[in-house]
């Protein structure tokens, strides 16, 4: 109850001042911080834990689940091919040069160092989009930085799961042990984003044949993004990110395009919140 309060006050603020909602909303959250640490009667806030497991399993699918919907889904399919290719590719590659930098500069394992840099190289567009959508940035643009942020979030989550497990196990890298990680890391992927794909045609058929009402989308599509998730990561063991990410994308293409204004512009309300 309190996170919603906190994020009603943060949209409001948001209409009011010149600053992104994620901005306000980590201001609030800092200033909620040092509130609980210095002043006795709210120290429960600073006693708040988030488990690992909450932000996995609540947080996470929400927010992948949102930033896929609220895509232009048709010119992401037109732009898919670079989307992929900045997504994939390039993520690996900037992996790769931040691990062996820093095993090289720094004598560090490199096992540990591959794991700060699938860590830190996914991408944050927030700031970027703020600023394209100020200036007039073409759509075809907005769409690949978000859609490559998207995708990419999906690769480091798979990417960093995988070389963790390594570094956990203790184990060397070595020709193998790569060849054995990559073929792991495209079961992930792909089984995850096969899930979210057959996940977000299912109910946009059955949106479509049963013409829901409201409430019926809207609770449709949040047991999409949790549903999608949970058997894709819990279940069949490969990448629920991507699941719940090409669920969204499936739904923006088949379903959402095929609903009338009125069902869909809640739904889009309640995920943009």
């Amino acid at each position: 109850m309190g996170l919603l309060t906190v994020a009603i006050i943060a949209a409001g603020l948001c209409r009011t001042l010149p600053i992104p909602y994620t901005v306000i909303l980590v201001i609030l959250g800092m200033g909620l911080g040092e509130l609980g640490r210095s002043w006795e009667p709210m120290a429960i806030l600073h006693e708040l834990r988030l488990s690992p497991d909450l932000v996995f399993f609540i947080f996470l699918p929400a927010l992948i689940f949102e930033s896929g919907l609220n895509l232009d889904a048709r010119q992401l399919v037109k732009d898919l091919a670079p989307v992929l290719v900045m997504a994939i590719p390039a993520l690996l590659i900037s992996t790769l040069l931040i691990g062996f930098g820093l095993s090289f500069l720094l004598d560090m394992d490199l096992v540990l160092a591959l794991v700060f840099g699938a860590l830190i190289s996914a991408t944050d567009p927030v700031a970027v989009v703020a600023l394209f959508k100020e200036l007039g940035a073409p759509l075809r643009l907005n769409v690949m930085v978000e859609g490559e942020s998207l995708m990419n979030d999906a690769t480091a989550i798979v990417l960093f799961s995988i070389i963790l497990s390594m570094a956990v196990g203790g184990g060397t890298l070595g020709w193998s042990e790569a060849g054995s990680a990559v073929i792991e890391f495209m079961r992930v992927f792909v089984g995850g984003a096969l899930i979210g794909v057959f996940a977000g045609f299912i109910v946009s058929e059955l949106l479509h044949r049963l013409r829901s009402t409201v409430s019926a989308v809207l609770t449709m599509s949040v047991v999409t993004a949790y549903a999608s998730f949970v058997i894709a990561e819990h279940t069949l063991h490969v990448s629920g990110v991507m699941a719940a990410a090409t669920a969204a994308v499936t739904l923006g293409v088949y379903g959402v395009t095929r609903l009338q204004q009125e069902v869909t512009e809640p739904m889009h309300e309640l995920w943009e919140f």
